[in-house]
């Protein structure tokens, strides 16, 4: 994995697909809808966030997206950053913050009003790898939980987007063409 460099397994920002920070959840749906309609590429379940002059702003996630649905996880979430949690706390917080008991017809009335520019989440520098770098690295900046994707860099300028399922490929490839043992 050292000799792997970042831009050989990245997705070029280019081919990602993105929104701008005032367009609804809703719209982000229709956006990722059509272009798996459209692409013959692997389809991104993502959005990369931009400005109006097409500059990096933030991402989506489909994490960010469910939070954004259920209103409760700002209450549940607000002290929490991402760690282990044991299966009955996630149950007993379920039912004290009342989550997810909401008709899907809700769902998507509240989806409809939610902008992106509420919900996206702005990477913090741990986000950020250089394309250069082995592929060692950004799997041990998965591994310790960081919120993925991981945005790619060209020194300052964005260049591209690293999954953590193209990491997977890369070591399950890999290990495939291992002699069996």
């Amino acid at each position: 994995m050292k000799n792997i460099k970042i831009k050989e397994v990245m997705t070029p920002i280019e081919d990602y697909v993105t929104v701008k920070a005032d367009q609804t959840l809703y719209d982000v749906f229709q956006i990722l809808e059509t272009n798996q309609q459209t692409t013959t590429r692997h389809l991104h379940r993502d959005v990369i966030v931009v400005d109006p002059a097409g500059d990096f702003l933030g991402k989506v996630t489909m994490l960010d997206i469910f939070r954004a649905l259920e209103p409760g996880y700002k209450r549940l979430c607000k002290n929490y950053q991402d760690g282990i949690l044991t299966k009955q706390y996630v149950l007993d917080m379920m039912r004290e913050y009342d989550l997810w008991r909401e008709p899907i017809k809700d769902l998507c009335e509240r989806g409809s009003h939610i902008k992106i520019d509420d919900i996206m989440h702005t990477p913090d520098e741990t986000e950020f790898l250089q394309e250069d770098e082995s592929l060692e690295k950004a799997l041990h900046v998965y591994v310790m939980g960081v919120h993925q994707p991981l945005i790619i860099k060209n020194n300052e300028e964005i260049t591209g987007v690293l999954r953590f399922e193209d990491l997977y490929d890369v070591v399950r490839n890999n290990m495939l063409t291992c002699p069996a043992p």
